[in-house]
């Protein structure tokens, strides 16, 4: 028996979608030699689990179904959405709540998420843990004159925050912040207001290596999770760690704030704000004044939990208990 990663159209170069890498390609690392990825439904065989994740139809069920090939549906984000376009409701929702139902066994990535399967399709399902991509650094704390701060993610989380407000309480320390962001080109008009009206402030296209050499320069993480609906919370209370994660194992201090469950066993080791944007400012205030040694300390620790908990070896293992329980 072994398990196969289903990403359709697959060519072994990084990867753009970051579920694919988080749910797949990294886990692999701590797997045994006879699991892989297929990038074709039809090459799934007898004896296989098939894991079926973004991109995946329920044809492709139906398909393993026939050849009596066992599969899981991974569900790594909230596709139930109150408010949703037209046309939403029939090209995702309803063929999500199939897969779901005509599944083996659901993953997924946290208990809220599992919580939220089991209201909407009444199924139970199994948690697998996002892993850690980057390359362990050493913390090495030295905020100098001038403070670059580092900032990504996608368009949703930045467009929530008010950049002008932040910026604004941020007068008094003299730094500049990188934001990476997919799409920035669509948001084109409000970012040129943004970037006129603040000078510090630059914006860059996602670029997966880009993103590894402004999280290698950069003094501090900042990674404001913003709400303002009950929409909006619910998509939060779901959301992976991975961005904290590979934040401190990249051995930086980071600022971020509370809403999020799976962010909540890393508040040991990182600074977490109110969400107003009085308290995010003094909140970096408060990480430039502290002991470097303390913030140093603080970073390791969270670094060794994820080794514990996230490592590509913990996830592989979690992957390949699946086998006795579908």
């Amino acid at each position: 028996m072994s398990i196969k990663f289903y990403i359709p159209d697959y060519n072994n170069q990084n990867l753009k979608r970051a579920s694919f890498r988080f749910r797949a390609t990294i886990p692999l690392k701590g797997m045994r030699p006879e699991d892989g990825i297929i990038s074709h439904i039809e090459q799934a065989k007898q004896g296989d689990i098939v894991v079926l994740a973004k991109k995946s139809k329920p044809k492709d069920i139906y398909h393993l179904r026939e050849r009596n090939i066992k599969c899981v549906y991974d569900i790594c984000d909230n596709k139930w959405r109150k408010q949703v376009a037209p046309n939403w409701v029939e090209k995702v929702i309803m063929p999500h709540n199939e897969m779901c139902m005509k599944a083996d066994a659901i993953v997924t990535t946290c208990q809220s998420m599992r919580e939220l399967i089991l209201d909407n399709v009444n199924r139970d399902s199994f948690i697998v843990n996002d892993p850690y991509e980057v390359d362990k650094s050493e913390p090495n704390i030295n905020f100098n004159e001038k403070i670059v701060i580092f900032n990504y993610g996608n368009s949703k989380h930045f467009n929530r925050f008010d950049w002008n407000a932040f910026l604004d309480k941020m007068s008094n320390v003299n730094f500049e912040i990188h934001c990476m962001l997919d799409r920035v080109k669509k948001f084109k008009d409000r970012n040129d207001l943004l970037t006129q009206r603040h000078t510090n402030i630059f914006l860059h296209e996602y670029d997966y290596n880009k993103q590894k050499e402004l999280m290698k320069k950069c003094d501090i993480v900042f990674l404001p999770i913003i709400a303002l609906d009950k929409n909006q919370a619910l998509d939060i209370s779901v959301k992976s760690p991975n961005r904290i994660i590979d934040a401190l194992m990249s051995g930086k201090p980071v600022i971020t704030n509370a809403g999020v469950e799976t962010y909540i066993p890393f508040m040991p080791f990182a600074d977490f704000s109110n969400t107003n944007y009085d308290d995010f400012a003094n909140t970096f205030l408060r990480l430039l004044n502290m002991k470097k040694e303390f913030i140093h300390n603080r970073i390791v620790e969270g670094q060794k939990y994820i080794e514990q908990n996230h490592s590509p070896e913990v996830i592989g293992k979690q992957w390949i208990e699946l086998e006795n329980k579908v």
